[in-house]
């Protein structure tokens, strides 16, 4: 449906709309710590045409050129054969209305841990961009290998049975294997309009995590469009997830609005709702639901005006620029929110005849700052961040309509019933790139058949009553990560870089406690962001 729908819509653009001078091309990103340095100069840009929210973003020919430009400092200045092996993809061809972009995937890290011992990944495979006139880009990335996890990482394995952040696996032996396509196609027939297809992730919000969309699960089957007029932003997305819980290999269906308004030069707000449903209940299979595909709608009225049991998620955040480089930003996510139980928790605090805690105030939210050239030092980039989400968010009466896919939340990885501070340092040296990053989280665990409402997957009628229902309610249980790693770029057009580093994880309760110190090195070209950080 997905797909004939992306069909339909893309022959009507090519007919109907225009094509415009200025070139516009979606653009993939780098690897986390070289991304965060090729956005300095469009971040600090203003907002006024600036809508990074949305991920991957859509630049204009200016913001190409600068992002090239930044790309090409990393390139050797001698005329040695290192300058030529620097400079460039692995294979880059273009003509007037054809191109071509391909680098090699290469990720060999070797890790040795106080409790996992030796552990390794070796990845390979291609990544690459066809480039049609100024306006059309058809991505992909096939990508696959081996690995071994660390302690922490094979515990989630197996436990959820998914490779966190890529999806299935398979066990042989000593090693794990899996292979992990993905692609889209983007089109821009106007400086107003991009649509986008494919089997890939999305993320939406401005921080180190999301409570709205974010790249934590699996990839998924989408049709994303995103029309800018004036001010404003306003992306559609649909979308098919998947429930692959042992003997429920079953079709999850979404839709999404964002809509971003920059109200002055240096704020940007944002509206944010979802809705999931099932592909099948009762009756039989639903589809797509017709009432949901109208870009303009509101999912909850409608919601309620057809008597459904979807999960709706409605959301709010914002953006507001300090000087030339530093961003305050937040997000609001409401799952429900009955106004009269939130007050009952203020003004009858102290009353013990009140019932307070009512576990359907589903809510959470997100502030932090990131910014560039802290205290005057030069590419000295900061971001530090508290996200806070109370028990039950993003949880449904049917596990298959929760905010979930491939076993994963589709927001944070931490489900709910969990409060967390991220703190991160980056620094840039010519080509060395220096990352300490620390994470301090909260949340509390299940013990038992009763749901505490942290995990996700779990239906809320397991909770245990209607009242006193509190943060980190379960078991009591911290978590610590610090994490320091240094790169060194070889090539920064695709990504080749030699990497080394430390991290240390802790995490305890009144019950148990583990703890792990390990080393890695490596070189690696992969452009996907770790997914061990929890």
């Amino acid at each position: 449906m997905i797909f004939r729908l992306t069909r339909l819509i893309t022959i009507g653009l090519v007919l109907w709309l225009p094509l415009q001078s200025k070139a516009q091309r979606l653009i993939t990103e780098h690897s986390p710590l070289l991304e965060t340095f090729l956005q300095a100069e469009p971040m600090g840009s203003g907002v006024y045409n600036s809508h990074h929210s949305v991920r991957p973003v859509v630049l204009d020919s200016k913001f190409q050129e600068a992002r090239a430009n930044l790309l090409q400092s990393f390139v050797s200045s001698d005329s040695s054969s290192l300058r030529r092996f620097s400079d460039g993809h692995f294979l880059d061809y273009k003509k007037k209305w054809f191109g071509i972009e391909i680098d090699p995937i290469y990720h060999n890290v070797a890790r040795y841990g106080t409790q996992s011992g030796f552990t390794t990944e070796l990845i390979g495979g291609l990544r690459g961009d066809v480039l049609l006139g100024k306006n059309f880009v058809a991505h992909f990335s096939i990508r696959g290998g081996a690995f071994k996890p660390v302690a922490h990482v094979n515990d989630f394995m197996s436990a959820n049975n998914v490779n966190p952040g890529q999806g299935d696996f398979k066990q042989n032996g000593y090693f794990n294997t899996f292979f992990d396509p993905s692609g889209y196609l983007s089109y821009s027939p106007s400086k107003h309009f991009n649509v986008q297809a494919g089997h890939d992730k999305l993320f939406i919000g401005n921080g180190y995590r999301t409570l709205f969309l974010s790249d934590n699960a699996e990839q998924y089957s989408f049709l994303k469009l995103d029309t800018r007029v004036w001010r404003l932003r306003y992306v559609n997305i649909f979308t098919n997830f998947k429930d692959v819980r042992p003997g429920a290999f079953r079709n999850k269906l979404g839709t999404f609005h964002y809509l971003s308004l920059n109200i002055a030069k240096r704020f940007n707000i944002g509206l944010f709702e979802s809705i999931i449903w099932q592909g099948a209940d009762s009756t039989g299979v639903r589809g797509f639901e017709l009432n949901y595909i109208n870009p303009i709608i509101f999912y909850r009225p409608v919601e309620f005006s057809v008597n459904s049991p979807d999960n709706v998620v409605l959301g709010f955040d914002f953006r507001y620029r300090i000087g030339k480089n530093n961003h305050l930003y937040g997000q609001l996510v409401l799952d429900e929110f009955l106004l009269g139980e939130v007050f009952k928790n203020i003004t009858a605090k102290n009353d013990s005849t009140v019932q307070k805690g009512f576990w359907g105030n589903k809510q959470g939210f997100q502030v932090g700052i990131k910014g560039w050239n802290l205290l005057w030092i030069k590419d000295l980039f900061y971001q530090f961040e508290f996200n806070w989400v109370r028990p039950f968010t993003y949880t449904h009466i049917t596990i298959e309509q929760n905010y979930g896919h491939y076993n994963q939340s589709l927001a944070h990885p931490m489900g709910a019933n969990f409060m967390e501070s991220v703190n991160v340092l980056r620094y840039r040296k010519d080509n060395w790139l220096i990352e300490g990053k620390f994470i301090y989280a909260n949340y509390g665990l299940d013990t038992n058949n009763v749901s505490y409402g942290g995990n996700i997957y779990k239906s809320y009628l397991l909770r245990d009553g209607e009242y006193n229902h509190e943060m980190i309610q379960g078991l009591d249980t911290k978590l610590y990560l610090w994490q320091f790693k240094a790169e060194y770029v070889l090539n920064a057009a695709w990504d080749m870089r030699l990497m080394a580093g430390l991290t240390t994880r802790v995490e305890q309760s009144a019950i148990h406690r583990k703890e792990e110190l390990y080393f890695f090195f490596g070189i690696s070209s992969d452009i996907t962001r770790p997914f061990d950080d929890f």
